[in-house]
């Protein structure tokens, strides 16, 4: 892990936690941050973790772009222009100067900035509260660095460097390391681990709230990082502890619907709350998916036809005529209020099947088929899966979470190319209408242009 200096960022806990930048030309990764008396007591330590959680709903967040960006740069969605948004997404056409992968490596790093912030904060106080804030902090900053390397690291491209993940950012006030050099993928991926496994041993596991960090949402976390390290193992063990906690269980077929309308859930374990007075204003997830003044993001017929007819999942979907088709059933508000889920039960139980089908001992299969069918029919669907392969765990995976911000690193772990399935005629498709290869250079975004003119030490990504 590295010590660095980075971006000049002041602290005001009157705002609960406000961050800004002073010079575009310094590194983004910088976390020089006056802290002698930021943090006094338990109450500041929360509000600086609470500006984590803030920070993470930033539009260039899990707001809106980089949640809505994984299935417009895929098989499920595509952008029709109407407000000028998510073109270079739907193209993969990522100029080093673009505001998107500026906005995601600026913004994680902020909230980086924050987490480092509560972990290295020393108070005369301690105890249960004290670590179950710091292991929240422990936690949103794995999570932050693991998105930045799904984004920008060099694992699913061919020819990429594995020295060449991100730089994993710990601390600040070390002026030896201002400039960072990027750390190896491998080395990324363990400290990302470690910071799960320190939240693990710091959260109370009674404290469970899903629009904060939390244990379970830890385990849920775990129990996705693990399918991108291969670890089938501790995937599984994560996801049992979810599992067999008794606390969470799948939403009937009956309720799914009105569950996605209420604003939150289904069973979220971590989803990110808006309030009246912090919302987006039009800058949210459901003016982007509705047919709204924006409405640029409609989803494709390929994935529309994917349901059978009697899938309730099909009802959160509408067909708009003439071939077009949206998400309208998930993020509906368009005043952006509807929480924005990260993790939800469904997915710890398909992770799990996952898991189970790649390690393959005996019985594995057979365990992972009844997740994966129990899942369908709970959502009232009438497919019944023969066998429990890596295809239609993925699938059924691409069913339950179409449209939360997983399907391009979803192909991308599975070693798929991203199939250029067919849009209305008029419309701009990327490749040349051909399929983008998997390894293909556009798997990662480049490294922002500002953070290459202000860090010698730091490399673009192969083919920018």
């Amino acid at each position: 892990m590295k010590n660095i200096l980075i971006y000049p960022i002041a602290l005001l806990f009157a705002a609960g936690f406000v961050m800004s930048c002073d010079n575009i030309l310094e590194p983004s990764v910088d976390q020089e941050i006056p802290t002698e008396t930021a943090i006094e007591n338990v109450g500041d330590l929360n509000a600086v973790v609470l500006g984590i959680h803030d920070e993470l709903n930033e539009f260039e967040l899990f707001g809106r772009d980089f949640y809505v960006s994984p299935d417009v740069m895929s098989d499920n969605a595509w952008s029709n222009e109407n407000s000028g948004r998510f073109i270079n997404q739907r193209d993969f056409n990522f100029p080093i100067t673009h505001s998107y992968p500026a906005g995601v490596w600026n913004n994680f790093y902020v909230a980086i900035a924050g987490a480092n912030i509560a972990i290295n904060a020393e108070l005369e106080e301690s105890g249960p509260d004290v670590d179950h804030a710091k292991g929240q902090a422990y936690a949103l900053r794995g999570f932050s660095h693991m998105n930045l390397l799904l984004a920008f690291g060099q694992q699913f491209v061919e020819g990429g460097d594995p020295a060449h993940g991100i730089p994993y950012v710990t601390s600040y006030a070390d002026e030896e390391n201002q400039y960072p050099q990027r750390d190896s993928i491998q080395e990324v991926w363990e400290n990302i681990i470690d910071d799960l496994n320190s939240a693990e041993n710091l959260l109370n596991q009674d404290q469970f709230d899903p629009t904060l960090m939390n244990y379970y949402a830890v385990k849920g976390l775990q129990s996705r990082l693990y399918l991108y390290t291969e670890d089938y193992d501790a995937a599984i063990a994560a996801a049992d502890a979810v599992i067999d906690s008794g606390n969470f269980a799948l939403v009937s077929a009956d309720d799914l619907v009105s569950r996605w309308a209420s604003g939150s859930g289904p069973n979220s374990l971590f989803e990110l709350a808006f309030t009246d007075t912090d919302r987006l204003a039009t800058d949210n997830i459901a003016r982007i998916y509705l047919d709204s003044n924006y409405g640029d993001v409609e989803i494709t017929a390929d994935l529309y036809h994917a349901y059978e007819e009697d899938d309730v999942r099909r009802e959160l979907l509408s067909d708009e005529g003439e071939g077009r088709f949206r998400m309208t059933g998930k993020y509906r508000d368009e005043l952006g209020t509807d929480n924005v889920r990260i993790i939800r039960y469904a997915e710890v139980l398909l992770n799990k099947a996952e898991a189970l089908v790649k390690r393959n001992n005996a019985g594995d299969r057979e365990e992972a088929l009844s997740i994966i069918n129990e899942l369908s029919a709970e959502r009232g669907s009438s497919r019944v899966y023969s066998e429990a392969t890596p295809e239609n765990v993925l699938a059924e995976r691409r069913l339950e979470l179409a449209m939360e911000g997983q399907r391009l690193f979803d192909l991308a772990r599975h070693g798929l190319d991203v199939r250029n399935v067919d849009i209305p005629s008029g419309y701009n498709r990327f490749n040349n209408g051909e399929d983008l290869p998997y390894g293909d250079y556009r798997y990662a975004l480049p490294i922002p242009n500002a953070e290459l003119n202000a860090n010698g030490n730091m490399d673009q990504n192969v083919g920018y």
